[in-house]
């Protein structure tokens, strides 16, 4: 009823790989295709760049995405972090209002991003970004790879507050402690915001993942990077 909202706009995914192989948008340009011909004899992802593919055929493939996972009620979702959405539309003269259909923006955030680091800084070494997914290594606590996490969130933040305020936008404000403390409710209150109100919230196709080792993480944070205090407000 929501629309399938997947990260359609990040091309490191194995879904997009799966898309592309089953649809074969986007296609490669010139460059991309020599490029990815050589990344893929050594053994690595065969596209790391949104300018390998060409630009008719990637709004092609943002339209066959959205034309595929448009739930039957006309909803159509997608999950974006700023930077896939600046580089993969924004830059290339596109919005959200590239599908022509009414917008509803919920903005999701963290009320303690210094776990919100740990979980980026863990997905990051484990490659294990959902609970659905196996662990590749198990991830090493690493204090200045947090402190960059955080100055990742802070830009992010920041740069969505510019563009809503630019774009003179107000979207429902959901955080992932009020998501994880009470879903059935946010839940409710997400699909009531786009006007699709839900009779039964169901279970969750994945668990949380911050565990013991989180807390671990971020006491022994804390206690080396005191300033960041203030941000690690508590559940």
């Amino acid at each position: 009823m929501a629309g399938m909202p997947m990260e359609y706009l990040n091309i490191h995914t194995k879904n997009f790989t799966n898309f592309r192989n089953e649809n074969n948008l986007p296609k490669l340009n010139m460059r991309g295709a020599v490029i990815g011909a050589v990344r893929k004899v050594t053994g690595r992802n065969a596209w790391r760049n949104i300018d390998y593919f060409t630009d008719s055929s990637w709004r092609a493939y943002l339209n066959r995405a959205a034309s595929l996972n448009t739930t039957r009620n006309g909803v159509f979702g997608i999950k974006m972090h700023f930077n896939q959405y600046d580089e993969h539309m924004l830059q290339r003269g596109i919005d959200a209002s590239f599908w022509n259909a009414p917008i509803k923006w919920v903005r999701i955030t963290r009320d303690n991003e210094v776990r919100q680091a740990i979980s980026l800084v863990r997905a990051e070494q484990s490659n294990q970004w959902n609970s659905n997914m196996s662990a590749v290594r198990e991830p090493v606590y690493d204090e200045n790879a947090i402190v960059v996490a955080l100055e990742t969130i802070s830009t992010a933040n920041k740069n969505w507050d510019a563009y809503f305020a630019t774009q003179a936008i107000t979207p429902l404000l959901v955080t992932y402690e009020q998501l994880t403390r009470d879903m059935d409710a946010t839940v409710r209150r997400i699909m009531s915001h786009i006007n699709t109100p839900i009779d039964k919230v169901p279970e969750p196709q994945t668990k949380r993942q911050s565990d013991g080792a989180s807390a671990q993480w971020e006491q022994q944070f804390l206690h080396s990077r005191p300033e960041f205090a203030s941000r690690a407000a508590t559940i």
